[in-house]
């Protein structure tokens, strides 16, 4: 290269510096490009012949750590053709994966235990338990954990990299896709649809305690032909958010959580899928719940002579208990809208560190050939783990504080009357 042929040098055409310019459109947008590939005429002149185009060069092209090499399309990082980023999240460091994973199978074994105690609690006494609203307390304990088992799927033999990786060992972005295996889907659909049904369940819960604490001390039985109501609503709202973020292909996968989720890689789709329908719950349910302390306190209030001392104590503690889950619930989802809002504002930067830092690792190859200083490259700005922990923390920490409602003296005397059997 360049052909010389009787004397005379054939100069590579313009298409052809086109043509080598085209897999690192990323040196364009960030740098722009050196005097010799600006493709001008005087170089590159138009109209020559393209038969060097078609040489293949003795040896292969690599793409710098944290890239690497793929030929999906789907799987390239911007403006570098060929190459993807890596399965492993880059911006974390294999220490603190390593810390991650760990973190969520404690809090995802605590979750399921508790969770699964519930259910157990239920299914003791289900004569006695399969009346709303307590019932609904079971359906909301079972849909954390199912959720939980999504999390926990990670830890089987080779399944983290089965869920969040491609065939080609770059992240998964933008699923579902054609030519890869479902995994990635269903173990969104477990953990996502679970979540939202979860907390839907946790409204038709307060409002059903509202409505019955409203008919107290009458025959009137508020939810007769209501509770269909609430498993049509509950059930198919995950569902048709379920299968529209599936429509929209926006499932990306998280080596550092474990799982695939809605909006990794674009946070808005989170928003609208995860923040606005949990911010519609709060409002709701807070609603709900305020209102059903309210008319316990009226009650105790209005009607002193009435209630008998073990009525009188009972409400107390219905109030307590009502005001302490309240609490927890509506501290636990404001922790988690505080973590999303910390990545929506820093997203952009650490994208922008991390595209910095793609190019550093490419100058470090050409400074080597070269012979010239080696610039030390690291991504400078990058997410905190601790922030991605205490949204964990506020997830499973929900989970368990909806199974706090048979820790009672009760629960004992269910699973004595059981083991006496």
């Amino acid at each position: 290269m360049p052909k010389c042929e009787d004397g005379q040098v054939e100069l590579p055409s313009q298409t052809l510096c086109q043509a080598t310019r085209a897999p690192c459109t990323i040196v364009e947008r960030e740098r722009g490009w050196p005097d010799f590939l600006k493709c001008t005429t005087d170089r590159f002149p138009e109209g020559c012949p393209n038969e060097v185009q078609n040489i293949k060069f003795n040896s292969s092209g690599q793409c710098e750590a944290p890239l690497v090499r793929t030929d999906n399309p789907k799987s390239w990082y911007e403006d570098v053709e060929g190459c993807g980023i890596q399965c492993q999240n880059p911006l974390f460091t294999e220490k603190e994966h390593r810390e991650m994973h760990v973190y969520i199978a404690a809090f995802s074994s605590v979750t399921i235990f508790c969770t699964f105690f519930t259910l157990a609690t239920f299914v003791a006494d289900w004569r006695n338990s399969n009346r709303y609203p307590a019932v609904i307390l079971f359906y909301v304990n079972a849909c954390f954990f199912v959720g939980s088992i999504g999390w926990l799927a990670q830890f089987m033999d080779g399944a983290r990299d089965e869920i969040v990786c491609r065939a080609d060992g770059t992240m998964r972005l933008g699923e579902p896709t054609s030519n890869e295996t479902l995994s990635c889907v269903i173990i969104f659909v477990i953990v996502y649809y679970s979540l939202m049904s979860g907390v839907i369940w946790f409204v038709m819960l307060t409002y059903a305690w509202h409505t019955s604490f409203k008919a107290l001390g009458t025959t009137y039985q508020p939810l007769l032909g209501k509770t269909s109501y609430f498993h049509l609503i509950t059930w198919s709202i995950p569902f048709v958010l379920t299968v529209a973020i599936l429509a929209v292909a926006q499932v990306d996968g998280d080596s550092v959580s474990g799982i695939c989720f809605v909006g990794y890689k674009n946070y808005r789709y989170r928003a609208g899928f995860v923040l606005a329908p949990i911010g519609l719950v709060l409002i709701v349910g807070g609603y709900f719940l305020i209102r059903g302390v309210m008319t316990l306190f009226s009650i105790k209030s209005n009607h002193p002579g009435l209630l008998s001392e073990k009525a009188a104590s009972k409400i107390n503690e219905t109030m307590l208990r009502l005001g302490i889950f309240g609490f927890l619930a509506f501290g636990f989802v404001f922790i988690t809208f505080g973590c999303h809002f910390y990545d929506f504002f820093n997203q952009a930067e650490w994208e922008r560190s991390f595209r910095e830092y793609v190019l550093c690792e490419a100058n470090v190859t050409i400074a080597t050939q070269t012979n010239k200083p080696i610039p030390d490259c690291e991504i400078k700005n990058r997410p905190s783990l601790l922030v991605e922990k205490i949204n964990l923390f506020a997830m499973f920490g929900t989970g368990v504080s909806m199974s706090t409602w048979v820790w009672t003296k009760a629960t004992l005397l269910i699973w004595k009357r059981t083991w006496c059997r």
